[in-house]
């Protein structure tokens, strides 16, 4: 529920202590694959490396995997790891990197997209966030589109670093790139205002871009009952859903009223909060009521625990996400 309302830190400190109350070894994983799912949302490699050491150590067997199979499998050969358009930045974003993101802008130059992995940066400077707001400026205007695994770890590694240090404009300056990068123009334009406060300037406007999307593709779902209506039968929830307003909903209603099968996957999910999840019980039992057959696929474990605590019909099924182990 902590998960649900946005508290995501608050939710991790929860699963920490739960884990930490309980004896090495106990039965019930569910809270371990819980804090690994919130901690790969987030993009913290640094603390799901050290959950999987503590996994190991009570399971005697390897953790699930960092990177999701199954999203991995969804992107551009290019763009998964080990690939040309995957770039990782490990350790401190620091004036050395300066090299390695000219190697990026190169490869950008063949590139439709490129994934950037921030995940596992440790540390950080003002020469570092300087280097990389310029490559993030770079991108877009020579017409690449931007994936990132990581961008909200590096955001609260960012933030505080400018709330540390208010005067210095090079950690605001890369703030609001992220921001804008990824289309978020409340919280840049939030950030542009608190830059202003701290350092006396005027708040740079927001300036949407305009960039290619990568190309994912949908997982399908194989079964033996034959199909009975001509389109897709699967329909996919993605990213965070807010509000009983939510746009996704009207999608789905629209896509349930024309279906008998209505299979809605929900591995690209990453949260959904109180007032959507309502919106969400109540039209999955309104369908179900009209005779409808209901799957929801893959939910993640901090979504499929949310879902456990709402008033869903029990005759809606609930197809568990597999362990990446």
């Amino acid at each position: 529920m902590l998960y649900a309302d946005g508290r995501e830190s608050e939710a991790a400190d929860l699963l920490l202590r739960t884990l930490q109350s309980r004896a090495t070894g106990a039965a019930d994983r569910e809270p371990w694959y819980m804090l690994f799912d919130l901690l790969r949302g987030r993009g913290d490699w640094n603390r799901y490396q050290q959950l999987s050491e503590r996994f190991t150590t009570a399971f005697s067997e390897a953790a699930p995997q960092w990177h999701n199979e199954e999203d991995m499998a969804r992107l551009p050969a290019e763009l998964r790891p080990g690939a040309a358009g995957y770039f990782q930045f490990a350790g401190a974003l620091d004036h050395g990197r300066r090299a390695e993101m000219e190697r990026v802008r190169e490869a950008a130059r063949s590139l439709a997209s490129v994934h950037l992995d921030v995940s596992r940066i440790t540390a950080l400077d003002e020469p570092g966030c300087t280097a990389f707001a310029e490559l993030l400026r770079f991108l877009p205007a020579n017409g690449n589109g931007v994936l990132f695994t990581g961008a909200n770890y590096l955001v609260d590694m960012v933030r505080a670093a400018a709330e540390d240090n208010g005067s210095v404009g090079a950690y605001w300056k890369l703030l609001m790139e992220l921001y804008r990068v990824r289309g978020l123009q409340n919280e840049f334009e939030r950030t542009a205002l608190e830059y202003a406060l701290a350092t006396g300037v005027s708040p740079p406007p927001w300036q949407p871009i305009v960039m290619p999307l990568p190309h994912q593709a949908h997982t399908q779902e194989k079964r033996d009952q034959p199909r009975y209506e001509v389109g897709p039968e699967l329909i996919t929830l993605a990213g965070v859903m807010w509000g009983a307003a939510d746009p996704q909903l009207a999608k789905l209603r629209e896509f349930a009223e024309q279906r008998q099968y209505i299979n809605i996957n929900l591995s690209q999910l990453r949260r959904i909060d109180f007032s959507c999840a309502g919106a969400f019980a109540n039209l999955l039992n309104e369908q179900l009521a009209a005779g409808k057959t209901i799957r929801l696929l893959r939910p993640n474990s901090l979504v499929a625990a949310f879902l456990a605590t709402l008033s869903l019909n029990p005759g809606i099924t609930v197809v568990p996400s597999r362990r990446t182990d």
